[in-house]
């Protein structure tokens, strides 16, 4: 997975190469090469002595003297065998590895069908569900998913979820709030997408759970999910917690890239308000600055900045 995004990564064919699309009779001939002699039933009676595709795999490598490399390969075999011919069976690292695969999809476009995410959700909820009632910590219980997939699991839901918002799914991205939000690390983030919800049916409650999201914001300060905060306000806010959001933000510019998206973020909520000569001052600001590397330093001593907030405020 990490590959994929990243395919300056240097790697063997085997580590990448998509075992779920070869054949099974040519897993088992791979492994027979690799003097592991199984077919379809000795695989199912080694399996049911064992929990897992790594312990099984550890019990027939148990006297090999191949190498590490070739007992990585034979695990991603068996492991594969296992996904297959085990379906009712799941260990934690099967679950991880088709909650992975489902967003991989997602991320990369390749949807096709919505059943498979939508049941790889609910089955993690269930699992999770299941850790809380035996005792587990929330938390920690979903931190052991997470350590498991390749993927951002936290990452995923919170834009997963703001898709859903976004089609106007709205029922569907309140079951997932209620299901996961307890198990979250980063707990305000999904409290921000509560807020979206309830705009589209109370926008008077969902600005005062706004403004209970900036005072929050101001005890933890991140200039990300303040351009979050923003961005939603643009379309609903109000110019004096706009305006609130924005003086917070300010002492936490760190790039270019920040203080252009905060600029071009103003400019949109006075669109809104149809201040166009702020709009058009902010539009200069943005500009005169488009030849600025977004990833160099923002200096707090640059002119525009003053400029910024005597137009804005």
């Amino acid at each position: 997975m990490n590959w994929v995004m990243d395919p300056t990564i240097d790697v063997e064919p085997w580590q990448v190469e998509d075992y779920r699309s070869l054949p099974i009779d040519e897993i088992f001939e791979r492994l027979d090469d690799k003097s592991i002699h199984l077919d379809k039933m000795t695989f199912i009676a080694f399996a049911d002595n064992v929990d897992s595709p790594e312990d099984l795999a550890d019990g027939l490598l148990e006297d090999s003297k191949e190498d590490v490399a070739s007992h990585d390969q034979v695990y991603l075999m068996i492991f594969e065998l296992w996904r297959r011919l085990l379906p009712e069976k799941p260990s934690l690292s099967i679950f991880c590895d088709e909650l992975d695969q489902q967003i991989h999809l997602c991320d990369s476009g390749q949807v096709k069908n919505i059943e498979p995410i939508q049941d790889a959700l609910a089955n993690l909820q269930v699992i999770l569900d299941e850790n809380y009632d035996e005792g587990a910590d929330p938390i920690e219980a979903f931190n052991c998913i997470d350590d498991g997939c390749a993927n951002n699991v936290e990452s995923f839901l919170y834009d997963y979820i703001a898709e859903q918002i976004d089609n106007g799914n709205n029922s569907y991205a309140i079951e997932l709030l209620d299901g996961f939000s307890g198990y979250m690390r980063e707990a305000k983030w999904f409290d921000f997408l509560r807020a979206r919800v309830l705009s589209s049916t109370d926008p008077i409650e969902a600005n005062k759970m706004m403004q209970r999201l900036i005072t929050k914001a101001v005890k933890d300060p991140n200039f990300e999910y303040n351009l979050e905060l923003l961005s939603f306000l643009v379309s609903v806010g109000e110019k004096e917690t706009f305006d609130r959001l924005v003086k917070i933000s300010l002492p936490l510019i760190q790039l270019e890239e920040d203080f252009q998206d905060l600029v071009a973020i103003s400019a949109d909520f006075f669109h809104r308000l149809d201040r166009e000569s702020v709009e058009n001052t902010l539009q200069n600001i943005l500009n005169m600055r488009e030849k600025i590397p977004l990833y160099k330093n923002f200096d707090p001593k640059d002119p525009q900045l003053a400029s910024f907030v005597k137009v804005i405020f």
